[in-house]
């Protein structure tokens, strides 16, 4: 579920994108995800939200890419090795469930995080966003240090859930 500061997120992301324009939705989408990235596009911008499986039907480039969390290990390792590439240079990618999940976050730090393609933006709880670069070795070395970073929050998500678990 996404929370208010997370849907403004995602609404001012569409806000400031041109028609044409393509903003795509993929994995576990959050109620609420495709509801606000609709509110924030314009004329022209498509909003497509797709089912497993849909990967095949999408032809062109993405502006725009969200992707809920996965349960799983290897289907969110697919959803990483499919999609962002899919995004054109400057583009954004939201991952919801991010520092939050753990096989979401070990797919993503092993795929995205640890590529040259994409810098670490920052995040609002468990949604992060992260932008379509080319990073020198420089900008890696600093955006490793920024996803590493969350992983004390990630800890305490971990933890939290734990307790709430045995009680």
């Amino acid at each position: 579920m996404l929370d208010d500061a997370q849907a403004e997120r995602l609404r001012a992301c569409a806000r400031v994108l041109k028609a044409p324009a393509r903003i795509v939705l993929t994995g576990e989408v959050a109620p609420g995800a495709e509801r606000a990235l609709s509110a924030g596009a314009g004329p022209g911008v498509e909003v497509l939200e797709l089912v497993s499986g849909g990967a095949a039907r999408l032809d062109g480039p993405i502006d725009v890419l969200f992707i809920g969390p996965a349960r799983r290990y290897r289907v969110a390792v697919d959803l990483f090795e499919r999609w962002p590439g899919r995004v054109v240079p400057g583009g954004t990618l939201f991952v919801h469930g991010a520092f939050a999940t753990p096989p979401l976050t070990a797919a993503l730090l092993r795929t995205v995080g640890a590529s040259r393609a994409w810098r670490y933006f920052g995040r609002e709880g468990a949604l992060a966003e992260y932008f379509r670069a080319d990073l020198n070795q420089g900008e890696r070395v600093l955006d490793a240090i920024a996803q590493i970073a969350q992983l004390p929050w990630f800890a305490r998500q971990l933890a939290r859930r734990r307790m709430r678990g045995r009680g």
